[in-house]
């Protein structure tokens, strides 16, 4: 009786350092997570140092796995990697060339029309891809990488000339375009929390 109270306790400690070791662990996860979000900032210069495909994937399946009403999905990715299709994009920005050349990475994050909402659901889609970008943002933080999401969608002229210079189909809309690389500037995120920005409540 002896030895098995001594085995019963052994265990029971075992499985007490389990317990405690498994909340340590997910309580540093939880505190990474939030540290990944607040120190998330926008990157425009980049090293000349390709992004690997592995993290690209990551990257675009961090997008995917984002909310979407009704589950329609609509989103669709343009993903410019190789320096031939860089340069061809270049070629079309006359302000931004050098600066589009020097960069290692672009996702244009597009809306497909046939994968839409009906009504004004239909409006649903930049709900959706706005979520996309952000967790492709986040991701990139997470993986060491550097992000800045420039803007296309609403601006007609850029929607126009994105989807001639990448040739889209008629059913994509470019909502905006994330350049990533690693980063070769400092980071200096910002701090934005304003309590003046809330309300707690429904006044009486």
């Amino acid at each position: 009786m002896c030895k098995l109270n001594k085995v019963l306790m052994a265990v029971l400690a075992a499985m007490s350092f389990t317990t405690t070791y498994a909340q340590s662990s997910a309580a540093q996860t939880n505190e990474a997570a939030i540290q990944n979000i607040m120190t998330r900032t926008s990157v425009r210069k980049f090293k000349q140092q390709p992004v690997e495909d592995s993290k690209i994937e990551t990257l675009l399946r961090a997008g995917m796995a984002a909310p979407t009403a009704n589950d329609k999905q609509p989103w669709h990715f343009v993903v410019l990697k190789d320096q031939k299709s860089i340069e061809r994009y270049a070629a079309s920005n006359k302000y931004h060339a050098e600066d589009i050349k020097k960069t290692p990475l672009f996702i244009f994050v597009c809306a497909d029309t046939t994968r839409m909402s009906e009504g004004q659901g239909r409006e649903l889609w930049v709900q959706d891809c706005s979520a996309v970008s952000e967790n492709i943002l986040l991701a990139a933080n997470a993986l060491g990488l550097g992000a800045c999401w420039t803007t296309i969608y609403p601006i007609q002229k850029k929607v126009g000339g994105i989807s001639r210079t990448l040739k889209l189909p008629a059913n994509l809309i470019p909502l905006n375009c994330i350049i990533i690389g690693y980063p070769d500037e400092a980071l200096r995120p910002k701090n934005k929390w304003d309590e003046n920005k809330i309300t707690y409540g429904i006044a009486e």
